[in-house]
């Protein structure tokens, strides 16, 4: 039988610790470093002064595998990461540093073996159907990306259009088959909503100057974390019939709707697992050795909400969390992680801009970008002398559209750019207009998973901005990205400064909660939490149950904390009603529905304060209280929740 981690460390002590901590649900070996490369398994651990022995060998296994992905992960001491920095991507995929925390440990090693379970499942023999069918379909069909790269055509679609093959296609973008530019902004931005392409009309330009009269059509699909189009074009012919393309749409819409019900249920059962756990650990004493085991089912259900996250993912229905920062900050806090990880040869300069305006993004995911665009920076320079990676933020503003170097039209205003050049060997075209694809690579197979400019790519998009490489043979790369800057509005003059309000949280009697949910798990589960926080809860199952409650109560309603879907009367109803009765009274809603389908479902006013599910017990008491002061954070969300965007 196969393992499933393969433990190849030196020191036998650190090994059976190791073996411990990840036994739980997988098959782990404890080996010999230096006779165990040949056996079977799913992800090697190694140390420090086994790699220096086996890197070779790891890296000829690697190989071996390929093109499946077999992944390594070393385990090391802070002080001897850069001495084992130039193993990264070559022999080893992750690195840890001791001392190694269980929780870590474990979402390390499961990200490494879905990346494993992933890399092998590309081989199967059913893509490689897919592939023969769409090759030698007659039809013109094409894969594109929603800022209107194409990124894959069969050979039907590389004649139609006067290309000389279909891997030429790779060098274009739809922009410059479109001649006429109001069609090209309408078509592009069809593409980059990332919906179905109903069949429209549309005149092109061949690559020998022909024009050509045709109907496109287009299905998004979803690849990863980025969406693309697969569709078609038929020259000269009628459109496809409407019908059956209404019937797609519809079938995608169920597709995204179901999706976001099963999340929906998933967040409800997520909420009390992580509820009851922290209720748990609150009441166990710090040595009490069953802190072990809720600490476990704690991180399972933390993980589990990544689950959640791919539903909405896939839906294109995730909540960013985004926040106002500037990119020199996030430059110079990277700085000495950056400098670490450049091999000691290459130099690294900053030229940051002092009045750099701001943008709106997730922190941690524009670190990610800045991290993978040096990191490519870093091998396209490796091993040639006087290597240099320059970090460089600026403004630019845009007075009318201009268009990037791959065809996307960036609309005019003003941008916050990043810049991360190097003078490394550089690209040629081919190489470029494939640089942002997923598991694409110059590297040897088994040497990188090539994942990291996709994964920038993708997080720039979502954040509402562009990226682009320019490079040429020999004379290094630059990658540039544009973020939109946040628009200051005018200030207002000032009216009369309103009274402090009072906080209720520290009046004499404690609180009232009036607590609505329909699940009943995580009803009593949130009673209970918020009655050990010093609030007086009263409870009810529903709207309409909720409404006699407030009707029948003769005491102080403080605050109204309910789900926002719920059957018969919902929560924006209820809190509208109940407003009525008790004006004055503070509103927390809770849902554990997707963005989207709180806006198909009526809810709630722009300005008012949303807690999503799942939530932990410390992040429901930090949101009551704060509503219950009238604090919203800057996007109209509680600020202990996490952030969304008013509706």
């Amino acid at each position: 039988m196969s393992a499933d981690v393969l433990l190849l460390l030196s020191d036998p002590e650190a090994a059976r610790l190791l073996a411990d901590m990840l036994s739980r649900g997988r098959r782990v070996v404890v080996a010999d470093p230096d006779a165990a490369l040949d056996q079977p398994f799913g992800l090697g651990v190694v140390d420090g002064p086994a790699l220096q022995r086996l890197w070779r060998k790891i890296a000829e296994r690697k190989r071996a595998e390929s093109p499946a992905f077999l992944p390594f992960l070393l385990v090391t001491t802070a002080p001897d990461v850069p001495l084992f920095a130039r193993f990264l991507w070559t022999a080893v995929d992750e690195l840890l540093q001791t001392p190694v925390q269980t929780p870590e440990l474990l979402a390390r090693v499961d990200v490494l073996l879905r990346a494993r379970e992933t890399s092998l499942r590309l081989n199967d023999p059913a893509a490689v159907r897919f592939r023969a069918y769409f090759d030698n379909d007659l039809a013109a069909r094409w894969i594109a990306s929603t800022d209107g790269r194409l990124l894959v055509c069969n050979p039907a679609f590389a004649t139609l259009f006067g290309l000389a093959s279909a891997e030429e296609v790779r060098h274009r973008a739809w922009g410059d088959f479109i001649p006429d530019g109001a069609t090209c902004r309408d078509f592009l931005a069809r593409l980059a909503a990332g919906d179905p392409i109903a069949p429209m009309e549309l005149d092109v330009r061949r690559q020998d100057g022909q024009l050509l009269h045709g109907v496109v059509s287009a299905t998004p699909q979803r690849q990863g974390g980025e969406v693309e189009l697969q569709g078609a074009f038929a020259a000269g012919s009628a459109p496809l019939a409407q019908a059956r393309r209404e019937q797609l749409a519809e079938r995608m819409e169920s597709v995204g709707k179901l999706a976001g019900g099963i999340a929906h249920n998933f967040n409800n059962m997520l909420s009390t697992v992580l509820g009851y756990s922290d209720l748990l650990l609150n009441d166990l004493a710090l040595d009490d050795p069953r802190r072990a085991d809720v600490e476990e089912i704690r991180h399972a259900a933390l993980r589990s909400a990544e689950l959640t996250k791919q539903l909405l993912a896939y839906s294109r229905q995730q909540v960013l969390r985004s926040t106002e920062l500037k990119l020199p900050e996030i430059a110079l806090g990277m700085e000495r992680t950056i400098r670490t990880m450049l091999a000691g040869d290459v130099t690294l300069t900053l030229a940051l801009a002092r009045d750099a305006p701001p943008i709106v993004a997730d922190r941690a995911q524009l670190e990610k970008v800045l991290l993978n665009l040096v990191l490519n920076s870093r091998d396209a320079t490796a091993g040639a002398p006087g290597g240099e990676v320059r970090i460089e933020t600026r403004t630019v503003a845009l007075a009318e559209p201009a268009r990037s170097e791959i065809g996307v039209e960036i609309p005019a205003g003003e941008y916050a750019v990043l810049v991360v050049q190097d003078n490394g060997c550089g690209m040629d075209a081919a190489t470029r207009s494939r640089a942002f694809e997923p598991f694409f690579t110059t590297k040897r197979s088994g040497e990188a998973l090539g994942l990291g400019l996709s994964t920038a790519y993708g997080i720039v998009k979502q954040s509402g901005g562009f990226i682009w490489l320019e490079s040429e043979p020999g004379q290094g790369a630059t990658a540039v990205v544009y973020f939109p800057a946040v628009r200051r509005p005018r200030p207002e003059p000032a009216g009369p400064a309103e009274p402090a309000r009072s906080d209720p949280t520290r009046s004499a009697s404690p609180p009232t909660v009036l607590l609505v949910e329909d699940e009943a798990a995580v009803r009593t589960m949130a009673a209970r939490i918020l009655r050990q926080g010093g609030f007086t809860v009263l409870e009810a199952t529903d709207g309409g149950s909720a409404l006699d409650a407030v009707e029948g109560y003769r005491g102080t309603l403080d605050l109204l904390v309910t789900d926002l879907v719920m059957p018969g009367v919902g929560g924006v109803e209820l809190a509208d009603r109940i407003s009525r009765l008790r004006p004055g009274m503070a509103v927390l809603f809770m849902s554990g529905y997707t963005e989207r389908e709180v806006i198909d479902r009526g809810g709630p006013p722009a300005g008012t304060m949303l807690l999503n599910k799942p939530f932990r017990a410390g992040e429901l008491v930090a949101a009551v209280r704060r509503a219950l002061q009238g604090e919203r954070g800057s996007n109209g969300a509680v600020s202990a929740a996490v952030p969304h965007r008013p509706f």
